[in-house]
């Protein structure tokens, strides 16, 4: 099989399922609990928080772990927003619907204003024009999960320090040891482990120092009182291991993966596609459009062929994928492959990829 949606998550890293296994078959006390076990338990917890912030740039003592981006977005947002009654909060019309749909709850009492992608990206000038002293929460992703564009955020942060009073809180699930970044800069950042080639069920909010936020699961208070639930040790062992196992490689594993999505470019440059990923665009990610074409009926040839990639939309869904829309490409997402590398891709493997989708571009019947 040849795998080519890591954007969608990743295969666990060997190592970090060996250490996932240990951690349930001879770790398996509860951190919360006064004996042996369970200070054991609290060691090893401390250790993966220290190893997953290290690799984030961030103080340890500010990274919580959740079960997932959707929750790190969740009780971010929802956790600093809850008990504001009035006042401006910013985010972009593309970001994750683990972020749209938590800002649409506030749509009744606060004035949410949705960024529209300027070249693909959000810039400081969108920004700018929105940005006031009434401000008091911006939140915009790194890397975006369809295009692979990756945001200025760093910049976006600055601008928004010097202009409002606002919290800034970035989605970083697509950039954790994929972008040469330290997130200590943001006020909050969200991560994913199984986008790490660690297991499902884990993630992390890293707030900064200072940051109040309201708990979103009511409980037995774990993780400081943020992210209440017994700690999922076997996930952050995995993720700890994954962590460790890439972060030396970073910088090789991305130079390996520019050079597949520059393969994919080139060998496909005879087809006539469309590259929806921005020029300056994550290298983990490939957004391409056959205008002629319905995606999913590319992805279901690929698929019967052992090659799994993904649709710019639900395939489930009739509506054009809301990404699109707020690029101004609505007509383009249903017919859209997203191409997604990790560092455990082949030349061979795109190589292969190519000559498969060419031919299924020339068995497939054109929708127009």
């Amino acid at each position: 099989m040849i795998y080519l949606d890591s954007a969608a998550t990743t295969k666990v890293l060997p190592q970090a399922a060996e250490a996932a296994v240990k951690a349930m078959c001879e770790c398996y006390g509860n951190p919360s609990s006064l004996h042996k076990e369970g200070y054991l338990a609290t060691k090893r917890l401390d250790f993966c928080r220290k190893t997953i912030a290290s690799a984030a740039g961030v103080e340890e003592s500010c990274l919580y772990f959740t079960s997932g981006g959707s929750a790190s977005n969740n009780l971010a947002i929802k956790g600093f927003l809850t008990n504001k009654r009035k006042g401006k909060v910013i985010t972009s019309a593309y970001e994750h619907p683990s972020v749209l749909e938590c800002f649409k709850l506030f749509e009744d009492k606060l004035d949410v204003v949705y960024l529209e992608p300027e070249n693909g990206i959000i810039t400081e000038e969108s920004l700018l024009k929105v940005l006031d002293k009434d401000t008091i929460f911006v939140s915009i992703m790194h890397v975006n999960n369809e295009t692979g564009a990756v945001n200025p955020i760093k910049e976006l942060c600055k601008l928004t320090k010097k202009l409002s009073p606002a919290v800034f809180h970035t989605d970083a699930v697509q950039g954790f040891l994929k972008e040469d970044i330290s997130y200590s800069f943001a006020d909050m950042a969200s991560f994913s482990g199984h986008k790490n080639h660690a297991p499902k069920g884990i993630g992390a909010l890293y707030v900064k120092k200072g940051i109040n936020l309201q708990p979103v699961i009511s409980g037995g208070g774990q993780e400081k009182g943020l992210a209440s639930g017994t700690e999922n040790l076997p996930g952050t062992e995995a993720w700890a291991e994954a962590v460790n196992i890439q972060l030396p490689e970073k910088a090789v594993h991305k130079a390996h993966v520019q050079k597949l999505k520059d393969l994919t470019r080139e060998l496909l440059s005879d087809t006539g596609f469309i590259e929806i990923s921005p020029k300056k665009s994550s290298p983990y990610v490939f957004n391409a459009v056959f205008p002629e074409y319905l995606s999913e009926n590319l992805l279901h040839y690929l698929s019967e062929r052992d090659i799994c990639v993904s649709t710019g939309s639900a395939c489930s869904s009739k509506k054009a994928s809301h990404v699109f829309k707020a690029i101004g490409m609505p007509e383009y997402s249903k017919s859209a492959l997203r191409i997604s590398y990790s560092f455990d891709n082949t030349e061979e493997e795109i190589i292969r990829f190519c000559e498969v989708l060419k031919q299924g571009l020339s068995d497939i019947i054109k929708v127009r």
